[in-house]
């Protein structure tokens, strides 16, 4: 069948679904703004920042691995938005929700071009808009900047790899590429369009046997085929070098745990409007009920058994989204489930194109593929009794309401379980508040309930907290005071539980210094990084120190007076050394070493 310009350009000209697709899609614009307008920055979200507000915009920064990750593009608009609207989430959030309504759009571009202009295109729409699959990765930051452009560049490369399937025109093959390679810069798991590509040519644009199929494909598409390949191989080279991170486990994950959770609870209730319900437990999980897991699988299984019974050529459409499902388990299993359980794959941003996937194979399903060499016929005894225009408006509503409560329901657990948000106004809040300026504090790392530590130094205080300009600094020493931030974000007092204690001194005041340097033991030998150590001491008048402790030396302004002094050490150390400048009597009464805490803490 030959290719008309309406399939090419589908969105082209004047037609009533055209008109109610964009209604809809404005919709879910309207929607979509509301529930990111009101969510915030979390957890890599502050490794992003951290990164971008330290490093130089260097291809060594852009083309670093992150968890696995390779993404320069991802990091390069992290970078710019960092550098310019750190911490306001007003500036952020706008590029998340340009993308999400930019593969609306592409999908709808999509659908008409592959089923042409009939109702059944909105009910597909309305499942691709409403489904909470794509909800998770659509709110979160760090999770956005590599999914959503994967799901542009599947609606886009695919809509042009259907116009070059059907014309063989060589700008068709160009723009597939093109949209893929624009994936690929955010996020390596866009290589699975390449799969897609494979499917729906094999499945779709030829026929016979597997090998006749590709040596079909091979005769008329030979090019593209090539240029395909050199894309896809040069990528995954690029990968291997920057991007790939290998984590091996001292256990195997076991495949059937994580299928379950991620294809038999959340894939199997998202995919119809579930799952109504959600836990938190280190992450936001779908928490069906027993009866939406029964309703789920019984409503999927009507759904491939309605189109197999009164079709041919059905059972093909599945495999666009079990290739997908078969990708994300693997992955996971081998990324993810190793580190933290199966239990991840109840996340639906682990498998966010599920939902673009779901809704394409089922149009394939039931829908003819314009253009195509092979596709879906009814049979001649066909009972379409199930298939009228209000059965399938009514399922297409009930779906739409269940999908959007519960992506309600997920908004609203997500926003009150972000700590971050009053973590930060108390930072921000206690660091002006303090009466000294800059207020002088031990260079932590945030709470684990705000950020990993797993990228330490990323995340320390003086890495993330760097855009906000706080009137604070992190000194290498500090007399009388040291302050640390309390897992509430508030600034406070630093206390030093007693970790390592100076032995008794041989002088009446403990240990007498003067230029010579004098050795000063602990009770036990000190290894690794984080210490901090208290020196209590009386100087007849102010005077210079030098202090040599583990890796570090300290020349220190030491007051006149009783003080005490604060200073950092890492290493292994059983001691530390300690000298004046000029021969002024100093004491060091005694010195506490331990892992800075806030004083409510204690």
């Amino acid at each position: 069948m030959r290719a008309t310009i309406r399939d090419i350009h589908p969105i082209a000209g004047s037609n009533p679904i055209v008109g109610q697709g964009l209604v809809l899609i404005a919709l879910y614009a309207v929607f979509r703004a509301w529930g990111l307008s009101g969510a915030w920055y979390v957890s890599d979200d502050f490794a992003f920042i951290s990164r971008a507000a330290h490093d130089d915009f260097t291809l060594k920064y852009l083309f670093e691995s992150y968890g696995g990750h390779l993404m320069p593009a991802g990091f390069a608009v992290t970078w710019l938005l960092t550098r310019f609207s750190a911490f306001e989430w007003s500036a952020w959030w706008p590029v998340l929700w340009v993308l999400q309504v930019l593969a609306a759009i592409g999908m709808l571009r999509l659908l008409l071009s592959m089923f042409g202009r009939t109702r059944a295109v909105l009910a597909l729409l309305i499942g691709y808009l409403t489904l909470v699959i794509t909800l998770p990765a659509s709110i979160w930051y760090a999770a956005g900047i590599n999914q959503l452009p994967l799901q542009v560049a599947l609606v886009f490369g695919l809509h042009a790899h259907l116009a070059y399937l059907r014309t063989s025109r060589r700008r068709h093959m160009v723009a597939a590429m093109a949209w893929t390679v624009f994936g690929l810069s955010f996020y390596e798991k866009t290589l699975l369009v390449f799969v897609v590509y494979l499917i729906v040519s094999v499945a779709w644009f030829a026929t016979g046997n597997f090998a006749e199929r590709i040596q079909s494909l091979w005769r008329r598409f030979r090019e593209g085929i090539i240029v395909y390949g050199v894309v896809a191989i040069g990528y995954l080279a690029l990968y291997l070098k920057f991007g790939v991170a290998i984590n091996p486990s001292s256990e195997d994950t076991a495949l059937s745990p994580v299928a379950w959770t991620l294809i038999g609870k959340a894939f199997s209730t998202g995919a119809v409007g579930g799952p109504l319900s959600w836990k938190l437990d280190g992450g936001l999980l779908a928490h069906p009920s027993d009866l939406v897991l029964l309703v789920s699988w019984l409503a999927i299984g009507l759904l491939v058994a309605g189109a197999h019974r009164t079709r041919v050529r059905s059972l093909r459409a599945w495999t666009l989204i079990l290739s997908g499902l078969f990708a994300n388990v693997m992955l996971i299993a081998s990324a993810r489930a190793n580190l933290v359980g199966p239990n991840v794959g109840l996340e639906y941003r682990y498998q966010t194109e599920s939902a673009a996937l779901w809704v394409l194979s089922l149009g394939l399903a039931y829908l003819p593929l314009l253009g195509a060499v092979e596709t879906v016929e009814l049979k001649e005894d066909a009972d379409l009794t199930y298939e009228s225009p209000a059965i399938i408006q009514a399922v297409t509503v009930v779906v739409a309401i269940a999908a959007t409560y519960s992506s309600v329901q997920w908004l609203d657990k997500w926003d009150s379980s972000n700590v971050a948000v009053k973590y930060f106004q108390n930072v921000r809040g206690s660091a002006a508040a303090m009466p000294e300026h800059p207020v002088p504090m031990a260079d932590l790392g945030l709470p684990v309930q705000i950020m990993w530590a797993f990228r330490y130094p990323e995340n320390t205080y003086s890495r993330v907290w760097k855009p906000l300009n706080l009137p604070v600094s992190f000194p290498q020493y500090s007399v009388d005071s040291l302050y640390v931030a309390d897992n509430d974000g508030k600034i406070v007092p630093a206390v030093l539980p007693q970790a390592r204690v100076i032995q008794p001194g041989p002088d009446e005041c403990g240990y007498k210094i003067k230029t010579a340097v004098t050795r000063i033991p602990f009770d036990a030998p000190v290894v690794g990084e984080g210490w901090w150590v208290r020196m209590d001491y009386l100087a007849e008048r102010a005077v210079t120190a030098n202090v040599y402790v583990g890796n570090r030396h300290h020349r220190m302004d030491l007051p006149a007076g009783l003080h005490a002094v604060f200073f950092q050490t890492d290493g292994e150390f059983d001691a530390f050394t300690i000298s004046t400048t000029e021969d002024s009597p100093l004491c060091v009464s005694n010195a506490v070493l331990g892992l800075p805490t806030p004083v409510e803490m204690q």
